[in-house]
């Protein structure tokens, strides 16, 4: 079985403009099954944070490992379709790419589901349980593309710190179950990171405050080095918090 996927190529034409190689995307699913699939993001221009969004009619139908990765050149983002046991049988929606901090907005149709119905149970036995384990096998199947896809990005070098953390979860098959602890951990450590920052720049701040209201037998010298590289912290810590609190609104 093939795998699923879809190539996006961001700043080609122009700043922040988003193509797709296709027009639209098809997943082949049952009620009650699930697959994982790949989207690689291609990046022709200045490495920036993109965002990966669905429609309302495929939100907690299609769930994405990384939903803001940083793009340097090339970056795989992976994904998981489900479709609830008893839920519709066919479902159309989008996917949506993000570009340049929100300002420029592009998503592809993606079909999930089957369009031929179930078969009827009056079709027998035989024929149900032949489908139900080819449905187990394609399950099965549609993981072995993600060890693969990983092995060949794995001898990339120059990745920023911000995009390490995120290989990490993308070691080794996932399930559904790894699926929901690789997000949760995601977002822990994205937590954590932020309370680290914030609490560099408050200390940063207090410093700075310091210098100017001690008394003038209290005060500490700073050299040019160590001014410029407290400047560096400093606007190094607004830009990571203004990123996140864009990503949040």
């Amino acid at each position: 079985m093939q795998q699923i996927f879809q190539n996006v190529i961001i700043n080609r034409q122009e700043i922040n403009s988003i193509e797709f190689e296709d027009e639209s995307l098809e997943i082949l699913l049952y009620p009650g099954g699930e697959k994982t699939f790949e989207i690689l993001i291609t990046n022709q221009g200045s490495p920036t944070h993109i965002h990966l969004s669905v429609s309302e009619e495929l939100k907690g139908m299609i769930t994405f490992l990384r939903n803001n990765p940083y793009v340097l050149h090339k970056e795989y983002v992976s994904a998981v379709a489900r479709i609830p046991q008893g839920g519709k049988v066919l479902t159309k929606g989008q996917i949506f790419i993000t570009a340049g901090y929100g300002s420029r907005k592009k998503g592809f149709p993606v079909l999930l589901g089957k369009v031929e119905a179930k078969p009827q149970e009056n079709l027998g036995d035989i024929s149900q349980k032949s489908l139900d384990q080819e449905g187990s096998n394609s399950q099965k199947l549609s993981y072995a593309p993600i060890k693969k896809a990983y092995s060949q990005r794995s001898g990339n070098e120059g990745l920023s710190w911000l995009v390490s953390p995120f290989l990490d979860v993308l070691r080794g098959n996932f399930s559904a179950s790894v699926g929901g602890r690789a997000q949760k951990n995601l977002i822990n450590d994205e937590r954590i990171r932020l309370n680290i920052v914030f609490g560099v720049f408050l200390l940063l701040v207090i410093s700075f405050f310091l210098y100017f209201i001690l008394p003038e037998s209290f005060q500490f010298k700073v050299s040019f080095p160590e001014a410029l590289l407290f400047s560096i912290f400093f606007v190094s810590c607004i830009t990571y918090i203004l990123l996140k609190i864009l990503e949040k609104s």
